[in-house]
């Protein structure tokens, strides 16, 4: 009887134990306060460490990302004090820079008097971004910025052979991926996991709370030659590709009437890659700049203008700390008389 005495109350310690872990969870979770159902689930409340070895360039940095997916530094983003979204792929978002290097917050603390913030999406195309308004910014009741800035052109190469990628409509390729993604970035207490383990990699050097970029000798992107191709040399021995200009308008015609429809201006800005430019970039750099003529916009040709080169590069696409200062520099003059 002793041990059935025992037995029920060790049960009943037990289930009290897991309802008060349960209402934790629901109460300081995210469950009730997601707006976006499923999606963006894999960049909302993100805290990561990420260490890295390229070839110009090592370190690590802490990649924080809010509850509405915008990536901040010390403190998350007050929605209602938005100014300026500067949105596009991982060229935006920047998270193997620390936060501090990255070229928005340079540009946020440069424009003391306006709030900019990262809302860059690794892979992101100008499909993704048009979406971006169904999904994510009009879910988000506060958000009123006057501009959105997008820095875009790399993840349109392929724009003629275009196929749905999950990125673009913010959810993961499978079902599954779908919901360990949103049990995460909804969980409480996996959030609390995510801070020990940063915190214990800062503290102790606990390699496993970090993820380990170049894991198993793969390195992340390395480039295969040295070269760099300047816009000025394409150019000179090169055509824009007419199909994709006018598939490219067409595309921004859409995007530029999301933007006007939630009254704010769009600003568009060229790229340039890690290897200068190609065919793609050249083409799409042409086509906004023709749609920004069209309609009176007031847009940055970057890829044209700026003085990039290998060395501002630690791969194929992104931009080291050097990298970064220059075209902060570069976009903050131009800026400044745009957003003010």
């Amino acid at each position: 009887m002793k041990i059935l005495y025992f037995l029920k109350i060790i049960i009943i310690n037990i289930f009290i134990f897991l309802s008060l872990l349960v209402f934790i969870e629901l109460f300081f979770g995210n469950w009730f306060k997601n707006n976006f159902s499923y999606r963006l689930s894999s960049e909302r409340n993100i805290y990561r460490v990420y260490k890295f070895s390229f070839s110009n360039y090592k370190g690590e940095s802490l990649y924080k990302r809010d509850t509405n997916a915008f990536r901040y530094g010390k403190n998350p983003v007050d929605v209602g004090k938005i100014d300026v979204v500067f949105t596009g792929g991982s060229t935006t978002n920047q998270k193997f820079l620390k936060f501090e290097d990255t070229i928005v917050n340079n540009l946020d603390t440069f424009f003391k008097d306006k709030k900019i913030v990262n809302a860059g999406v690794d892979g992101l195309s100008i499909n993704g971004h048009i979406n971006s308004f169904d999904f994510w910014f009009n879910k988000i009741e506060e958000l009123n910025p006057k501009f959105y800035i997008f820095y875009l052109g790399i993840n349109d190469k392929n724009l003629l052979n275009y196929k749905n990628k999950p990125v673009d409509e913010f959810r993961e390729s499978s079902s599954r991926g779908n919901l360990r993604e949103y049990l995460e970035s909804n969980s409480f207490f996996y959030g609390k996991f995510r801070l020990i383990k940063a915190a214990l990699y800062f503290k102790y050097n606990f390699e496993k709370g970090a993820n380990i970029v170049n894991k198993d000798g793969v390195v992340y992107g390395e480039r295969s030659e040295r070269k760099f191709i300047t816009f000025e040399e394409f150019s000179e021995k090169n055509e824009v590709n007419k199909l994709f200009v006018n598939r490219y308008i067409s595309l921004l015609n859409i995007l530029t009437n999301k933007v006007r429809e939630s009254n704010a201006d769009p600003i568009y800005i060229t790229q340039i890659s890690g290897y200068g430019i190609n065919s793609e970039l050249f083409s799409a750099a042409n086509a906004i700049m023709k749609h920004c003529k069209n309609e009176s916009l007031k847009c940055i040709n970057l890829a044209k203008e700026i003085n990039l080169d290998y060395d501002d590069f630690y791969d194929e696409l992104h931009l080291n700390p050097n990298g970064s200062i220059k075209v902060y520099n570069y976009l903050s003059n131009k800026l400044e008389k745009i957003i003010k």
